[in-house]
């Protein structure tokens, strides 16, 4: 290819460009004259400032209110009681199992017999003392109906076989040891072979017909509580409800821990709540009839006071929020009771008050009532 044939396909190339560029330029230029011809779009203040700024209200209601602790704490038997011995002695046979209802008088564990006890006199020597003392009142009454012997000699053999028969029960009570009340055996912390220690539970025994749950208290917890007061369990299983009271409140915290001891009785027909176990459960800390109340999100505080705003008709028609101050009384986690500033069916903003101030035009895009 010659030079000048270079020269005129380059030309042209140029050309080519020259042209492209002015009809993109062109087209844009009549673009800017098409959008440039059209109105404004509107801002959203000036749209709020025309409409309102939207919020969602409620409707201050009527009703009730309750107020609940939540706590958790330990189940025992409403009565319960542990069986020891007095002495070391090797556990023979355990005869009741957990869960084993038992009366009073009910052998429990058995301990060896023949062991010596330091205490009290073995159990087969306190046996023979007393099949003699029986014996010798036999032979005592014989001989007094024949006038051979006194009556002081009669007496005196009838209270020989009673304090035999003391001793004896002694040393039965020290071996066979045995429920002192009714109940259910809960535990049972020795097997057969085992030495039982001296005065160490050996196993507990407990009434379950009813329960107590022992529990603590930090101190915001504890300002709320007081005996009597009703206490409802739960089971998460089932959703049956189970309703009690606090039977016990101490009056001071440990001054260890800084916690409040206290009790909860709480019935227990069908066995479901067992000793030993932890369970959570709620007390009923406070409760109001009849009275005003709003959702907490509506309240405002500011320095110790508080308000809501309320959306009020204005004379075009239009809600205008007004800023009112009110007094609060009993919480829950939802709901607080309004003492004084409101009257049932007030119209409250419950969302978007942090975006507006006393006097703006409101729109409400949504309201509902305190149910």
């Amino acid at each position: 290819m010659s030079n000048n044939e270079r020269r005129t396909k380059l030309g042209r190339g140029r050309a080519i460009l020259f042209i492209t560029l002015a009809v993109v330029v062109v087209i844009f230029a009549l673009r800017f004259l098409q959008v440039s011809g059209r109105e404004p779009v509107a801002s959203i203040g000036s749209v709020q400032q025309a409409e309102g700024k939207p919020v969602e209200v409620i409707a201050a209601a009527v009703g009730d209110l309750e107020s609940w602790t939540n706590l958790a704490g330990t189940v025992e038997g409403s009565f319960q009681y542990p069986i020891i011995s007095t002495n070391s002695i090797t556990v023979v046979a355990v005869t009741k199992r957990e869960g084993t209802p038992v009366k009073a008088g009910d052998v429990v564990i058995r301990l060896e017999k023949t062991a010596s006890n330091p205490m009290l006199y073995s159990y087969n020597r306190s046996l023979a003392i007393y099949q003699d003392a029986i014996a010798d009142l036999d032979r005592m009454r014989n001989l007094y109906q024949e006038g051979a012997v006194s009556k002081q000699a009669l007496d005196k053999a009838e209270l020989a076989v009673e304090v035999a028969k003391s001793d004896l029960a002694n040393a039965r009570g020290s071996t066979d040891l045995a429920a002192t009340h009714a109940g259910v055996v809960t535990s049972v912390l020795v097997k057969e072979g085992q030495m039982a220690e001296a005065y160490r539970p050996l196993a507990w025994v407990a009434r379950t017909d009813s329960v107590r749950v022992s529990f603590k208290a930090g101190s915001r917890q504890a300002m709320a509580l007081r005996a009597g007061q009703k206490a409802r369990w739960e089971s998460h299983a089932t959703g049956e409800k189970v309703m009690g009271h606090i039977s016990k409140l101490d009056l001071a915290a440990d001054p260890q821990s800084h916690l409040v001891n206290g009790e909860i009785l709480f019935p227990n027909p069908g066995q479901k709540l067992m000793p030993g176990v932890l369970v959570s459960f709620r007390v009923l800390t406070g409760e109001r009839s009849g009275v005003v109340k709003i959702p907490t999100d509506c309240l405002r505080e500011k320095g110790g006071a508080y308000s809501v705003f309320v959306a009020e008709p204005g004379s075009n028609g239009k809600m205008t929020a007004r800023l009112r101050d009110v007094t609060p009384g009993l919480r829950t986690t939802d709901e607080v009771e309004i003492l004084q500033g409101l009257a049932a069916g007030d119209r409250v903003v419950e969302f978007g008050q942090a975006l507006i101030a006393d006097g703006d035009l409101l729109k409400v895009v949504r309201g509902r009532e305190v149910k």
